[in-house]
Parts: C-alpha cells; structure tokens; sequence
C-alpha cells in the first residue's frame, strides 16, 4: 500500500504498535529502539548534504522544476534523510522522499526527521522514533538540524541558496548531476555600501569571470600571445608575475562566495583595496552603482596590463631604453599591444563602437572607434521601452566641422556643412550591462537580440542571424538620486561553455531561449527565491546581459 504520510498515521497504525500509553506532550518517548539507526544516521553527511542546498525545499521538486510560481518554501512539510542529508517532499502527488528511499534501500536511507514536527522516522520499521531511546547519533542529528534551521531561516543571518539541476546529456541520453551551479550568499553591508554588494552579487554570477580569474591567480601563469600574420611574429609564451593587489582580493571574494556552508561574506578586503585605487568611496558614504563598476573593471584592468606588460619584457630579458635595439624595441611593443587585450577584464566586458560621419556635402566619411563596457540608455518618456530599440542606430543630423589647409599663408578657414553621424557596434563582449535610471518601471526583456545594432563585419554576421543576449542579473535602486537603497536579482543557472569553447568559427547561433534557472533576490544579507515575474516587474537601474551561446 502506498504510504502517502508517514506522520499522519501516529494516531492509527503507531497507537496499535505503541507498547505503553503515552500523552500528547510526550513526543519524546514515543517508540522502541530502531535497529536501523547505527546504519542509517551519519551526521556528517547530513551537514554536506544540507548546507550545500536550499533550505527547507525539496530538492527534488527543484530538479523536476514542479515548484510553482511564488510558492512559498515552506509549503509542504520537507523529510531529511538522516544517512544524507537529502530534503523530499511528502505531496501524495510526488512522495519525492519516499521515492528517495526506495531508490537506496541497500544503503539504508530509511531514517527521515520532519522539519516542521521535528519527529523522526523510519520506514522499515514503520515507526516513530524516540531521539532519546536510540543511539547519541539520533540526538546529536537532530540538534544540529534545529540549529542550521534557526541560523537559516533568522533575520539576521544570510540564508545561502544553491539550486541544482539535472541537465540532459544528448548523447548518451542519461541525466548528470551538475554540481557547478554558483550559491548565493548574503554579503554584510560595511556601511551604506548596498551599492557596491549589489554589484558584486551581479559578478559573483558571471560564470566567465569566475572561471578566467581562477586561471589567472597565481604567479607562474603561462600566457601565449599572437601577434597578427602582418608582423611576421610568431607566438610568444610569456609568464605572469604575481596578481596585483586588487586582482587577488576579487579572487579571495570570488572564492568565498562560490564555499557551501558558509555566510554572509564580509567585502571589506575587496572594498579596501578599491578604495585605494579610488579614494572617492571612501568614508561610507551612498554612491552609484555603475559608477563603482567602472572603477572596480578599469582598475583591474590597469593591474592586468600592467603584469602582462611585465611578463612581456621579462621574455625579453628585462630591456630598458638604453639596452634594447630598435627591433626587440618594435617586437617588445607588437606583442604588447597585442597581450593587453588579453586580461580578463576586455575579454569579458569590453565591446567595440564604431562611430560613421558621413559629411552630405561631398560625401567624405570618417569612422571612429571606441571600447565601451556598458551602455547607457536615454530613456523616451512616452514609451515604455528602452531607447536601445528605437534609436541606438538612429542616424542623427549634426554639422560637420571641415578644416581646409592651404599651402599659403592664410589661416585654416572652418566651413560647417550638415552630416549625418551612425553608431554600430562593431565588436561584441561575451557579458555585460546597461544602465538606466528612471522613477518609474521600464520593460526590459530576457532576451536581448543585439545583431539590428551591429556592423557589417561583426560577428560575420549571416542575413537573418540573430546575436542573443540572456538577462543573468539585476541592480534594482529604490529612493530618489539623494539616496536610497541598492538590492540586485541574480540568475542561479547551469554555466554555458568554457571561454576556449565558446563560439565556433562556423558562426551557428541555435540558442533561442534563455536558459533555465531560479531567480534570487538579495538585499545585502537578505536572501531569498523569487518568480520571474517579480523580476520583470523590478525598478532595474543595471542590467547583465551574457551571450548565448
């Protein structure tokens, strides 16, 4: 027969079972001894198998993706297994934690404790166990567990939500458990510096970032640079000093926000260190979120260039000025120009615009380019969408300043004449944001196709090929521009391709969806699950956008 609640059968099939009569107070005493307890609790693995994972929701049910939209956590009463600490629900629907011991039976997964009674399980013995008429492993389980439970679900305290899944492996038709998923943790605020834990959640969630700046933390790192086919120079493998400060304290808070079991995280190593490349952070005060992104990239960036820059002339035996030759002098500044686009920083983050005047007088076009790592939208008041759809391309009318140089003496003469000026994108990062700032909500999509707003040559893109982008993360400002309040939503989702992996030469682009994944809300140590309508509905001030791949 099915057992749909093994808890609701106390007053049935235990009374039956139950040698001595017992009030209702008393939980404590009900039951014998189990002959399965010695098997079937180990406590240290029920504290890896709990904190790794969300607390209080069927693991399960996230999997099977069966938790609907805004239910709360808390919605139906979650069984710990006591030999692994796996969290099943109890639904007549699903039975997921009866499924979980039947599915190891030869293990002995057979000793469950309710989260909301507190009361121990076991189904070989279809009983009811006494914490304190069994061994100490009971007792000491069940203690921890109502401790974790307190520390979890306290104000107080950061919650850490890691969500798994079970990704489809195509070729061989099997699911394979993804352990790489990135957990989210509370981070403390040092001061009014919602601003800057609103950010760093946002990064802790680049997947790219988190797997370059693992490759690049230590002294010794090997770097190859190619220098293009028009130098004649062939590839030159350079090794990399040690990290820079700021660089090495990102990894530590990287690192520490990646560790299971263990938060909120404090940034004040991290902010520290930024506030010494810049000042202006300094003394606790409210400030703005893009902003404090620009001088955190651009301040690892200098570092980065600065130890490439380094390894380069360290291949080359130190050269100075007085020693080197005018050929180590042009091969020195070739592999140099061509190894600082290297760091981490312009391969993640850095994108190309290509600005065209077209002067309509004689037609003379001029093009300019310039990096950029976010873009900043105008907002069109009578529209509710970005202006990134209406007029990002938009050919703009301006007067063209031509300077006629004549071989006498005379002065240059200024001539205005109309022109038209377009911007296209012409290189593309592999993650990055936008930033807007209004008082009221503007729709944002999921998935942001960018080929309308690229170059010809960008991507090689093919007629009818589109360049998608899928939201990852959110800084949401509440307040007026005199202050307020940053909070960020973060996209917990399977990492895509390594970066040596990412986009094959053949330019095939066949993602057309966003990826799946659970939506987290986190205001500084505040961490909780949210549907993705609330997301679509947030007062988005930056938005993280990755490439598909």
């Amino acid at each position: 027969m099915r057992l749909k609640d093994p808890f609701s059968l106390k007053t049935t099939d235990m009374t039956k079972r139950s040698k001595k009569p017992r009030d209702e107070d008393s939980s404590d005493e009900v039951g014998l001894t189990c002959q399965h307890v010695s098997r079937a609790v180990d406590l240290s693995s029920v504290k890896k198998g709990v904190t790794g994972n969300l607390w209080s929701v069927c693991s399960d049910c996230l999997k099977e993706r069966n938790m609907l939209e805004g239910e709360a956590a808390g919605a139906h009463d979650i069984l710990v297994c006591l030999k692994c600490g796996f969290q099943g629900c109890n639904q007549a629907k699903t039975q997921h934690s009866n499924k979980h011991q039947q599915a190891h039976l030869s293990d002995s997964h057979c000793i469950t404790i309710s989260l909301s009674t507190w009361k121990a399980w076991c189904f070989e013995c279809k009983e009811e166990l006494s914490t304190y008429c069994n061994k100490k492993a009971l007792a000491q389980t069940l203690d921890f567990l109502q401790k974790y439970s307190a520390k979890a679900t306290s104000g107080t305290t950061s919650k850490i939500i890691s969500l798994r899944e079970e990704p489809v492996d195509t070729q061989r038709g099997k699911s394979q458990v993804n352990s790489t998923l990135i957990p989210v943790k509370g981070i403390n605020n040092l001061g009014n510096t919602c601003f800057f834990n609103a950010v760093m959640q946002n990064l802790s969630q680049t997947h790219m970032l988190n797997d370059l700046i693992q490759d690049v933390k230590e002294k010794g790192h090997k770097m190859k640079i190619c220098p293009p086919g028009e130098t004649n120079l062939g590839p030159l493998t350079v090794t990399l000093p040690s990290p820079e400060p700021l660089t090495s304290a990102m990894f530590l808070f990287l690192q520490s926000m990646k560790e299971p079991g263990k938060g909120p995280v404090s940034p004040k190593i991290l902010f520290n260190q930024l506030c010494q490349k810049a000042p202006r952070f300094k003394g606790y005060q409210q400030q703005d979120s893009q902003e404090l992104l620009h001088y955190l990239l651009d301040s690892m960036r200098v570092e980065e260039t600065k130890r490439i820059k380094a390894g380069i002339l360290k291949a080359f035996n130190n050269p100075t000025e007085k020693t080197a030759d005018q050929e180590t002098k042009l091969q020195v500044k070739a592999y140099g120009k061509e190894g600082v686009k290297m760091n981490f920083v312009d391969r993640i983050f850095v994108g190309e615009l290509t600005s065209t005047i077209m002067c309509e007088e004689c037609e003379h076009i001029s093009t300019v380019k310039e990096a950029f790592i976010d873009i900043s939208l105008p907002i069109i008041e009578e529209r509710v969408r970005p202006a990134l759809i209406y007029c990002s391309t938009i050919v703009k009318h301006l007067i063209c300043c031509i300077i006629f140089m004549y071989v006498s003496d005379k002065k240059a003469e200024k001539v205005y004449t109309s022109a038209r000026k377009q911007m296209l994108i012409s290189a593309l990062p592999p993650a990055g944001m936008n930033l807007r700032k209004v008082n009221r909500h503007v729709d944002f999509p999921l998935l942001l196709d960018l080929a309308p707003f690229c170059s010809a040559t960008c991507k090689n893109l093919g007629s009818g090929e589109r360049v998608l982008y899928s939201l990852y993360g959110i800084v949401e400002h509440s307040g007026s521009m005199r202050g307020g309040h940053y909070a960020a939503y973060v996209k917990v989702r399977t990492p895509q391709r390594k970066p040596e992996q990412r986009r094959n030469q053949s330019g095939s682009r066949e993602a057309s969806s966003a990826p799946q994944g659970q939506w987290v809300y986190v205001s500084d140590t505040s961490v909780q699950t949210v549907p993705e309508s609330r997301v679509l509905n947030s007062q988005a001030y930056l938005l993280f956008y990755e490439e598909l791949l």
